[in-house]
């Protein structure tokens, strides 16, 4: 059941998140009112903490040397993942495949194999955004610039499997927005101020691809007449056909004329009465 495989789905979503809040700004505004420094506001994955422990590495600096240090830390993103849960209102047929065709060979001009994968399965994936600044100010400036693209939610579209062209959209939910502000410590206390931006990735994780060769013949037997109460076979030519039927074309496409043709071999069983009595052609 169980074979060993990587379609990278957790994290090309991992990605996609990130890179909605990579180029995110934070302006300086001088005493008349003009813009003196713009500085690109730094994500990575990595939780809140991560980046109060390294202010907590300065506690000791003054002056310049202070300003130099935790400016070289804020303004700053960082985000983890908080939960992976299944999501049953999402979930779709199990049973259901997507078939991709390779290329035909150049020499014979057939399709020789294609590749299935079953269909996806929904998963919801929790993120946690932190936006870490010096000042109330600089955190809000970052929030406004992500707020009004989320009503409530922003759809990425991701191509979870290469092999396949598996392009899914992904809505990204926004959750909620909570503050968090340190009013206690003395004043040489570095401040933090921070906002938390939980999220909800509306997901998948699929399946493994596997290869499939093309299928150019059938043996199919049907039964096309009814039993009467006596067992014996009934309609108007109480008759079981064996179809042993062939696709050809260009391409081996199974598609009907003008790609391809079908050749069918029939066999008819005269009506059964009383004893073991055939008449008719034999298989």
């Amino acid at each position: 059941m169980f074979t060993t495989f990587y379609n990278e789905t957790i994290r090309k979503t991992v990605i996609g998140f990130g890179s909605l809040f990579d180029d995110i700004y934070v302006q300086k505004i001088n005493a008349s009112g003009q813009t003196s420094k713009k500085i690109l506001v730094p994500v990575s994955y990595a939780p809140k903490e991560k980046f109060i422990r390294m202010l907590r590495e300065f506690p000791l600096l003054k002056g310049d040397q202070a300003e130099t240090a935790i400016g070289g830390v804020l303004p700053r993103m960082g985000f983890s993942i908080t939960n992976i849960d299944y999501d049953g209102s999402r979930k779709r047929n199990t049973v259901f495949k997507r078939f991709v065709t390779s290329e035909p060979n150049p020499t014979t001009g057939l399709v020789e194999q294609s590749q299935s994968q079953f269909t996806e399965v929904p998963y919801n994936i929790g993120f946690n955004l932190a936006i870490g600044a010096r000042s109330t100010d600089e955190c809000l400036q970052i929030v406004e610039q992500i707020l009004p693209y989320f009503t409530p939610e922003f759809t990425l579209t991701i191509n979870f499997t290469d092999s396949m062209n598996t392009k899914v959209d992904v809505p990204i939910i926004l959750n909620a927005v909570s503050p968090e502000f340190e009013f206690e410590g003395d004043t040489s206390t570095q401040r933090n101020v921070i906002f938390n931006l939980t999220f909800t990735a509306l997901s998948y994780v699929f399946s493994p691809v596997k290869t499939n060769k093309i299928i150019r013949k059938t043996d199919v037997t049907t039964l096309i007449s009814g039993f009467n109460s006596d067992g014996s076979i009934t309609g108007p030519t109480g008759a079981i056909a064996r179809s042993i039927s062939s696709i050809t074309g260009p391409s081996g496409a199974s598609s009907m004329p003008p790609n391809a043709s079908v050749t069918t071999e029939n066999f008819e069983f005269g009506s059964i009465t009383g004893g073991l009595s055939i008449t008719g052609g034999t298989m």
